[in-house]
């Protein structure tokens, strides 16, 4: 779920990002670009802020890939910690990683 946004800085929660190592796995993707500034998680609340710079960010490629964050927010939103969840969860990351 998205708790705030702007251009420039976006805070999401879910219960997925309360889990370390798939937040880790993410970051990594994410850092990857040029666009991203600064990532901070919050395991305990199980939220994660990302700074990045608006002008850097190809908004026809997310618009492009709306549904896959649709689906990807929906697990995350639903994450329940069990292995099938995860599986999921890092498997949407590995197609991400693809895309990005």
């Amino acid at each position: 779920m998205i708790t705030s946004f702007f251009p420039g800085r976006i805070r999401l929660r879910a219960p997925v990002f309360k889990e370390s190592d798939l937040v880790e796995k993410a970051k990594s993707i994410l850092q990857k670009s040029d666009a991203v500034k600064k990532i901070e998680n919050n395991l305990l609340t199980g939220s994660v802020l990302i700074e990045y710079s608006p002008s850097k960010v190809p908004l026809e490629k997310l618009t492009s890939m709306q549904d896959f964050f649709t689906r990807l927010a929906s697990e995350a939103q639903n994450f329940d910690g069990t292995e099938s969840s995860r599986a999921k969860i890092s498997g949407m990351l590995d197609k991400l990683e693809g895309i990005f």
